[in-house]
């Protein structure tokens, strides 16, 4: 299981967050969300699903910092659609992984 998808799976968020966030999956098209998520120029190909992972992991991270301090450069709008792409990233890893990892909400 790669380490990433385990670290995803054990965040713990405000559940109006993920859900936003899977209801934007319908919408999410990679190949032009993820660069401007990464900071990356249109024309680069996105990394990898790993690695990609990766990277909006800590872009999260700095971004649940923003909310919980109380920050006022948090966007909600930012937050859901990095957690968006995480989402994305890990069913793409999930599909490519021998043993699938459910990440359902209980």
């Amino acid at each position: 299981m790669h380490h990433a998808v385990t670290t995803l799976e054990t965040l713990i968020r405000p559940r109006l967050l993920v859900v936003s966030a899977r209801h934007a999956l319908r919408d999410y098209c990679r190949t032009t969300s993820l660069p401007r998520l990464l900071g990356l120029p249109m024309a680069q190909r996105p990394p990898g699903p790993e690695a990609a992972l990766a990277r909006l992991l800590a872009r999260e991270r700095a971004l649940d910092h923003a909310r919980q301090t109380h920050d006022a450069s948090w966007s909600a709008a930012k937050h859901v659609a990095v957690m968006t792409a995480l989402l994305h990233e890990a069913q793409l890893c999930n599909a490519h992984a021998p043993t699938p990892v459910d990440l359902t909400l209980p």
